[in-house]
């Protein structure tokens, strides 16, 4: 018999047949799947145990390449999260006023009938323009979103405006692509504002990081305070958030003030040399430690480290979206790589995958059918109107379209659908938010969970978990498997692809949702593998693809800086064929040709008359190695490993102020304040203090209640501006995360 503790001792997780036969020997069964933690999407293969029908434990799949068998910490609180009593487990419709949190039950179909019946009725009246779905982060559901919205014919995707779509825009619109670090052959990491730990603990970075420190690799961390990554790196440059931008041209000063450039590719692949080499010369090391707090001395170093070694990679994150100077920050960053030589070379930053030799699912979402007349109709564009649809589609950024309802310009939105996401705590500026929230016509949440913001919602529709429905299957390189059903769903809901399907059905779009078949949906989309769902599912863990062939290719110069942009015309991302150092195309359209610095809204440099009154620099953290963004606070496991919303705080920081660890403090900026609890750490800038976004959430099991979402409890999103003038990025959205506050006990 195999030792029960295997589960819990075996790093590797289970083979099929191993998990068969430990569930065979404790009387449970093994389902082979994907975790559900991280959201719906292609993570990490696991085999769920269930006991009389109720999903007990899980593993990690040793066949699964995306995690090789590891399982992190949310992934083995599955069940709690599963089974939390803040599940939601009927559809519900508001009775009493916005806010007052009084629902009544009515059945699934109810609910549908009442969604579909509002958004025909507002068609007719106001224009398919007036709804508005709000994106969750990616999910293998997102594309039915924007398919939903295409046919209904509206263009107003909420897309963050923080996150992923930042970075890929302004790397397309300069280098005609957006690079990934070969960590395989590099000799040299910069990891610039991005968590490779917890924002993917079993899936992938944090391994490639640990086997490049492993072979030698250099490594530097490029962020405020010191995370997971940081103990691996060699040099740790802390910079204040927001400031990226300013290092990056920092940087750029440096490199092409002392001649360190690939001059053969610049002067063959770079448009605009000459014209950047005058424009950072304002932009000295002393310039930089002023706006940057790093040391001049440090910037010229690592400068030169980077430009001098030959195989060199920069690993750019999400931290770097949160300001606006983000799209500058970027664009800085996407030159160094540039005008250095670092591009499509091993070791280097570069362009796509390795070939891997296997199909792509067939795309849900229908580019096809947007038109100019649609894009015009965009309420707040992500990015301007000329660059859309970008990648993903259409979109209007998302705190744009929620200001919409209280603007009324250039017109109001009146349905907002949010699918796996909670406008209140994941997005700035909460307080307008709610504002917003109770001002708007039509309000529907779908989710599995009770959310921050639900006592707004007109109808709340729960959904299925990922481990109560067999779809949809997933997809990653050359590696693809089918979602198996671990138990039966625990109320009256389907899953939210079926909600989609059915509301199309139910809107007369049944020819363009499978006439509401999920099986004829995924086969669809399966066709070209040229197999059916039912023939994936005889590979319980999974299918291979042959890769071979599928070797990496690089300097791809020619096919990648003239490749085909995805907005209507299809023009070009690059015009001259060449890295836009020097952006004609921004030019063209009023936006600055050339990146340049922005003070946050409030900053030490950029408003000095508020540093009497708040001296220290808030910013937050993304990701953490217990929760997914704005969630699962609910789950007790999670809870006992971080309970509280810890502010970090520099120990010297905290000793002038009187502030011990563990402390309940204030936290005040000049749009809110929170009480949370101190949390000494020598590991950051002194003059900076950060915590992690999205608490708001109790947790009834160990008796913490919820927080409030404004003033006085724990959500960061009520420090930050929103001021439109000062707060966005101008070209691509991006929202700043940075203010000033001042810190004080909790009397």
């Amino acid at each position: 018999m195999m030792n029960d503790m295997k589960l819990f001792d075996d790093h590797r997780g289970f083979t099929y047949d191993e998990a068969q036969a430990y569930a065979h020997a404790v009387g449970e069964i093994a389902v082979p799947t994907f975790c559900a933690m991280c959201g719906p999407t292609a993570g990490c293969g696991i085999y769920a145990f269930v006991k009389d029908g109720k999903f007990a434990r899980v593993a990690g799949m040793s066949e699964c390449p995306i995690n090789c068998g590891g399982v992190c910490v949310k992934g083995q609180a599955a069940p709690e999260w599963v089974y939390s009593p803040d599940r939601l487990k009927t559809p519900l419709q508001r009775k009493g006023s916005k806010g007052s949190g009084d629902f009544q039950a009515i059945p699934w179909d109810e609910a549908v009938g009442i969604i579909a019946d509002k958004l025909s009725e507002q068609k007719k009246q106001y224009g398919p323009e007036s709804l508005a779905i709000l994106s969750p982060a990616r999910r293998s559901y997102s594309e039915f979103l924007q398919r939903f919205l295409i046919v209904h014919g509206s263009p107003n995707y909420g897309h963050s405006g923080i996150c992923a779509m930042q970075r890929a825009f302004a790397f397309c619109y300069t280098l005609g692509g957006m690079p990934q670090a070969d960590y395989s052959l590099s000799d040299l990491i910069l990891i610039w504002g991005r968590q490779p730990f917890y924002s993917g603990p079993a899936m992938g970075t944090a391994r490639d990081l640990l086997a490049a420190k492993k072979r030698g690799a250099k490594i530097v961390a490029i962020k405020p305070s010191v995370e997971p990554d940081v103990g691996f790196a060699d040099i740790w440059v802390p910079l204040r958030p927001g400031t990226d931008a300013a290092l990056a041209l920092t940087m750029l000063h440096v490199i092409i003030g002392e001649n360190l450039i690939d001059s053969d590719f610049v002067q063959q692949w770079c448009y605009g040399y000459d014209e950047i080499k005058s424009h950072v010369r304002k932009y000295t090391p002393a310039w930089g430690e002023q706006i940057t707090g790093v040391p001049e001395a440090q910037i010229i170093e690592v400068t030169r480290l980077y430009a001098h070694t030959k195989a060199a990679a920069i690993d750019l994150g999400n931290g770097v979206e949160h300001a606006p100077s983000s799209s500058d920050a970027i664009r800085a960053i996407a030159s160094l790589m540039a005008v250095t030589g670092h591009l499509d070379r091993p070791g280097c930053n570069v362009f796509g995958p390795a070939g891997i030799g296997a199909p792509m699912p067939k795309s849900v979402s229908l580019p096809e059918r947007y038109t100019q007349e649609m894009v015009n109709k965009l309420v707040g564009p992500e990015f301007p109107i000329p660059y859309q649809p970008f990648l993903e589609g259409t979109s209007s950024a998302y705190y744009r379209i929620l200001d919409s309802v209280l603007t009324e310009k250039p017109y109001p939105i009146k349905t907002i659908i949010a699918p796996g996401t909670q406008p209140s705590v994941s997005t700035r500026g909460s307080k307008r938010v709610i504002e917003s929230l109770k001002k708007v016509d039509f309000y529907v949440v779908i989710d599995v969970m009770k959310t921050a913001d639900m006592s707004y919602a007109d109808i709340v529709l729960p959904t299925t978990t990922p481990y109560e429905s067999d779809h949809p299957f997933e997809a990653r390189g050359n590696f693809i498997m089918a979602r198996q059903k671990v138990i039966e769903p625990l109320g009256d809901y389907k899953s939210i692809y079926e909600f989609f399907l059915e509301l199309g059905v139910r809107m007369g779009y049944g020819k363009d949702f499978w006439n509401g078949d999920i099986v004829a949906c995924q086969n669809d989309m399966l066709s070209p593998f040229g197999i059916t769902l039912e023939e994936l599912r005889r590979y319980p863990a999974g299918k291979l693809f042959d890769s071979a062939g599928g070797t990496r290719t690089y300097e791809k110069f020619d096919r990648i800086f003239n490749s085909k942009s995805t907005r209507l015309s299809r023009a070009p991302h690059l015009p001259q064929g060449k890295v836009a150092l020097y952006n004609t195309t921004f030019e063209r359209d009023g936006y600055a040709p050339l990146p340049e610095w922005h003070e946050p809204p409030e900053s030490p440099t950029g408003t000095p008359e508020l540093t009497a009154k708040y001296p220290l620099i808030l910013s937050d953290y993304h990701t953490s190695k217990t929760y997914t963004a704005s969630w699962q606070r609910n789950v007790p496991r999670l809870r006992e490993i971080a309970p509280y919303p810890g502010l970090h705080i520099h120990p010297e920081t905290a000793a002038i102020r009187g502030i011990k660890n563990g402390d309940w403090i204030i936290v005040e900026s000049i749009h809110g304040w929170m009480k949370v609890k101190a949390e000494l750490y020598p590991g950051i800038r002194p003059d900076t203090v950060m915590l992690l976004h999205g608490w708001w959430q109790g947790c009834g099991e160990l008796n913490f209640n919820d927080f409030p979402i404004l003033d006085g409890g724990a959500n960061v999103n009520v420090m930050y501006s929103v001021n439109p003038d000062t707060a966005f990025d101008p070209l691509i959205t991006a929202m700043s995360s940075q203010t000033l506050v001042e810190v004080r006990r909790y009397e």
